[in-house]
This record gives structure tokens, sequence and C-alpha cells, in this order.
């Protein structure tokens, strides 16, 4: 093949090629939004973090009243938890950081894109097909 023909078929296929072929972006946990009603704590946004997390609202829960330690009650179709007790946002943000780093986050690759497999015993990687054991709740 002549060097001339190479480069322009060689062009042709870069114009071809999409502008960005990997577009990778920072994955951000939602923070909590909530608010106290006299003694106890109301999570507004319980649904749709674990909807952007791709995890089960009953296992956050579970997870979530492990970490502050008190009774809880969680309406699945309003997406909302009610925490039986005060607690200031940043306590529940550091619980939900903390079940992202053990239930999402792939520790191999970094990837949220992530599934929990026999009833939350092992975290898969969807990304990179690594495989770890976690925490059952």
């Amino acid at each position: 093949m002549d060097d001339k023909v190479y480069e322009q078929l060689l062009d042709q296929a870069y114009s071809e090629l999409p502008e960005v072929l990997y577009k990778k972006e920072r994955f951000v946990v939602p923070e909590v939004s909530g608010r106290l009603v006299k003694t106890r704590t109301q999570i507004r946004n319980f649904g749709e973090i674990a909807k952007h997390l791709a995890r089960d609202q009953e296992h956050m829960h579970k997870f979530m009243l492990k970490f502050v330690g008190v009774r809880g009650d969680l309406n699945a179709n309003r997406g909302e938890v009610i925490l039986h007790s005060r607690f200031q946002p940043a306590i529940l943000n550091k619980g939900i950081q903390k079940y992202y780093t053990e239930y999402v986050e792939c520790p191999h690759c970094t990837s949220p894109d992530t599934e929990l497999i026999e009833e939350g015993g092992i975290k898969k990687c969807k990304a990179c097909g690594h495989q770890e054991k976690v925490t059952r709740l």
C-alpha cells in the first residue's frame, strides 16, 4: 500500500471518530436534605440518594441505623427516613459517604458502577470485574 493512500485512509478514519471517545465524569455522592422535627430527624431525599447510588433503600436504611445507632422508620413510597434522634447533616453525610465507600465504590478502579450480589455479600464491579466480600447487614 502506498504511503499516500495509507495517510488518506487514516485521515478519513480519524474524521469519522467522535470528538470525545471516553469522558469520565467525577461521581458525586449526594448530600442529605432533611429537617429536625422535635426530637427526630427526617431525611427527605433518602430515596433519591439510594437511586443515585443504585442501591436498595432498605439496605441503605439498615446501614444508616447501625451507623447512627438509633431506631428509625423508612417510608419507601415517599423516599424518606425518620431517625428517632436529632442529628446534624454533617453526621448523616458522613454515614452516606461511608456507605458509598463500603458498598458502592470499587476499591480496585474506584468506579461507582458496582452491584451487590448474593444478598449483599459480594460487591462486583461492572467496569473492571473486580469482586470483594462486603459485610452483610
